[in-house]
């Protein structure tokens, strides 16, 4: 009877280890497609003439570009929806908002050269 608790344990345990990287990789491509979403919205609307909010796009979707296929679903609609409601994880996109965003620099962790 303790054999079977301890397995039973040791199962439980190792389903909790192989499911918190999944759910860091849904978190990271909900996280990069809102991202990717933000900076559209803050492209088209507080834009200067340098295209920081594109660049910054831009390399972010070639990370999108490269996940599996449920990860970069979730990635595409979560930046539909960031676009469409022009905000980030819940932050209003404002110009200040924006500014912070590439200050933040988070768009650079996912950049593989």
């Amino acid at each position: 009877m303790q054999i079977s608790q301890y397995l039973l344990a040791t199962l439980a345990a190792l389903l909790l280890l192989l499911a918190e990287p999944a759910s860091a990789l849904v978190r990271d491509a909900h996280r990069l497609g809102a991202f990717a979403g933000a900076m559209k919205y803050c492209a088209e609307r507080y834009d200067e003439k340098e295209g920081r909010y594109g660049w910054a796009r831009l390399r972010v979707a070639r990370e999108v570009d490269g996940m599996s296929g449920s990860n970069k679903l979730r990635a595409l609609t979560a930046r539909d929806f960031a676009y469409q409601r022009g905000a980030f994880l819940g932050n209003r996109l404002d110009r200040g908002e924006c500014r912070a965003l590439l200050r933040m620099s988070e768009w650079k962790r996912f950049y593989r050269d």
